[in-house]
């Protein structure tokens, strides 16, 4: 427990840092690159988007299944060396694809199209798959670290205005690119040289191709969105969307890395055959996820009318409406990533992981056709909440029929009243108190924060919840 808890700790800080940094470029750049220019970055990227996801098929699920599964150096090292050949050949195969559609097919910001054609290329070196099978966060953490911040600093020094958007779909693709290139040096450490044949690579494609389609149709709600909008309504609806969505994805990060961490601990747990103690660490952590998304997705909401002005600036009041209503999402995308990467994963269920996500996906699309000309934005937010809940509903009454998942989730519904209160004294605060909105805002978050955790504390104490035990159990026995 003590590592899983370090390595949630390390993955936490770094989702911590995507956080931050964010912070600091979302607002310059919506300030020198404007709605229309983000739109266009939004939009190309959307497109080179499907083009990564045949690069990688389910190769960073799978593969930190695989890794995870083995016990053996030898076997670690075949398994890598084989599924990793299959990712190099798709992804060439995907980069010659890629070129030919920019070429043939792109008739507008053909340049910047180009330049988001290095992604595909970070695809061939991608190996983080690797080092989460062997649950080593540590090397991700600290590369990642290293180049988050020389990436921020490059585009404060590089990008200035409308016409440096090339500028900085270089440097965010090329970070990427750098990013996965460095883990190679650690390579020779983990693995070893070992001899593979055409046949066992083979073997690795079915596999691979199941949990991929659940990768295609989930990139149809979280990517479609961005696609259908740019054809259908403007770059400018675009460039909203995309901001909002940016706010909204920076905590959706941090919960996703809960489930990096938690896949591999608990694929080896089944392996071993501890089903019990799987099946424990998941409803823990799933608990866990529903406090943090909870306190964020209601934090975000009610802080959002003083946060965009400030963080974007003028012309982009649009912003508040879509980052209220998509705040939700963080809650159903918390206990769907949980029920992906704790359970229908590591116990193999990937077929109804595929099923669930082609509910969602389907619901999103009908929704997005129908909504996106006529509500723009809005449109695709109002879809992505319909194809998150569809998802997230499957998977809970499968799980359910399998381990009481209904229990955690009826009794977690305290959390909702507690994110109600501070969503309540925030918006009082936001309305009654005249300072100026910087110390406003600031007011708001600590106020709502303290209010959130005391309630919780407070609960968990007196309820004797596991999570008081978790969470303050070494800082009692250390007194003691």
């Amino acid at each position: 427990m003590s590592n899983i808890k370090k390595n949630i700790g390390l993955q936490t800080a770094y989702q911590v840092l995507n956080t931050c940094l964010p912070l600091i470029t979302a607002p310059y750049l919506a300030r020198v690159l404007g709605a229309e220019q983000l739109g266009i970055y939004s939009y190309t990227f959307s497109i080179v988007s499907y083009f990564t996801l045949f690069a990688m098929l389910g190769t960073v699920n799978y593969g930190t299944r695989s890794i995870a599964a083995q016990e053996e150096d030898e076997e670690k090292s075949k398994a890598f060396w084989e599924i990793y050949t299959l990712q190099l050949a798709l992804s060439i195969l995907t980069s010659v694809a890629y070129s030919l559609y920019v070429f043939t097919a792109v008739k507008n910001n053909k340049i910047i199209a180009s330049i988001q054609g290095v992604y595909i290329i970070s695809c061939a070196l991608d190996i983080n798959w690797l080092f989460f099978g062997i649950e080593k966060f540590k090397i991700t953490v600290t590369r990642n670290f290293i180049i988050k911040i020389l990436t921020v600093f490059s585009i404060l020094f590089f990008v200035h205005d409308n016409a440096d958007l090339w500028i900085y779909t270089l440097i965010m693709s090329i970070s990427t690119l750098v990013s996965n290139a460095v883990l190679w040096f650690y390579v020779p450490r983990i693995v070893r040289r070992t001899h593979i044949t055409f046949r066992n690579v083979m073997a690795h494609i079915k596999p691979n191709l199941v949990l991929f389609i659940p990768l295609l149709a989930m990139s149809i709600y979280h990517t479609m969105d961005k696609t259908m909008l740019g054809i259908m309504s403007n770059f400018s609806q675009s460039g909203y969307y995309y901001n909002a969505d940016k706010i909204i994805n920076i905590p959706v990060n941090i919960i996703s890395g809960v489930g990096t961490v938690m896949l591999p601990r608990i694929t080896n747990l089944l392996k071993n055959g501890d089903k019990k103690n799987a099946n424990r660490l998941f409803l823990l952590s799933l608990e866990g996820v529903i406090v943090v998304s909870v306190a964020m997705g209601f934090g975000i909401a009610s802080i959002s009318k003083e946060f965009v002005p400030l963080f974007f600036g003028n012309g982009y009041d649009d912003c508040i409406i879509l980052i209220v209503a998509l705040s939700p999402v963080l809650i159903i995308k918390g206990i769907s990533l949980s029920a992906r990467n704790q359970f229908l994963i590591p116990y193999k269920y990937d077929s109804v992981f595929i099923i669930s996500v082609i509910i969602g996906a389907s619901a999103n699309l009908m929704a997005n056709a129908l909504l996106i000309p006529k509500y723009g934005a809005l449109g695709a937010v109002i879809g992505t909440l319909i194809a998150e809940f569809c998802a997230c509903i499957y998977q809970i009454i499968f799980i359910d029929k399998h381990i009481r998942l209904s229990k955690v989730l009826v009794s977690s519904l305290i959390y909702v009243l507690f994110g109600m209160g501070m969503m309540l004294i925030v918006r009082l605060i936001g309305q009654t108190i005249s300072i100026p909105i910087i110390f406003k805002l600031l007011l708001e978050v600590i106020i709502g924060a303290s209010f959130f955790c005391i309630c919780c504390f407070i609960y968990w104490k007196i309820s004797n919840n596991q999570m008081y035990k978790e969470i303050f159990g070494n800082i009692i026995k250390k007194r003691t």
